[in-house]
């Protein structure tokens, strides 16, 4: 069992929004393994490092695809992602410093934030946009 269970309900309807979701739980999940299994920083870096890149290209693809659906909550929606990335980025770069450090707070944020945003924020979007 993952850190992070993918569910049904977690579909928003547009497969390459649903695959960059699976592979950013994926990335969570091996970040959560490799932590708790007390990996190098190294490891965890890269992992992280992984993670933020493709969190940014998802961030991208969706707006773009919300976006052109005329989304009317657009600008709310960018900014959630924009919020998330600038914590991410402020916590990466202090982990790279070696002045924070992966803890289960960190986790369970990263956790907590993806599932209620893809369960209320982009579905919300997909449905808006799919009417």
């Amino acid at each position: 069992m993952g850190f992070i269970e993918w569910h049904d309900n977690m579909w928003v309807g547009h497969p390459a929004i649903d695959d960059d979701h699976r592979r950013l739980i994926q990335y969570v999940n091996e970040l959560y393994s490799a932590m708790t299994a007390g990996k190098g920083k190294d490891i965890l870096g890269g992992i992280l490092a992984e993670l933020a890149k493709d969190t940014q290209e998802h961030f991208e693809r969706e707006e773009s695809v919300w976006k052109a659906g005329g989304y009317v909550d657009f600008n709310r929606h960018k900014q959630q992602h924009v919020d998330l990335f600038q914590t991410v980025g402020e916590f990466k770069a202090k982990y790279d410093q070696g002045t924070a450090r992966l803890s289960l707070d960190v986790m369970n944020f990263m956790r907590e934030w993806l599932m209620h945003h893809i369960l209320t924020s982009d579905k919300a979007a997909a449905e808006a946009i799919a009417r």
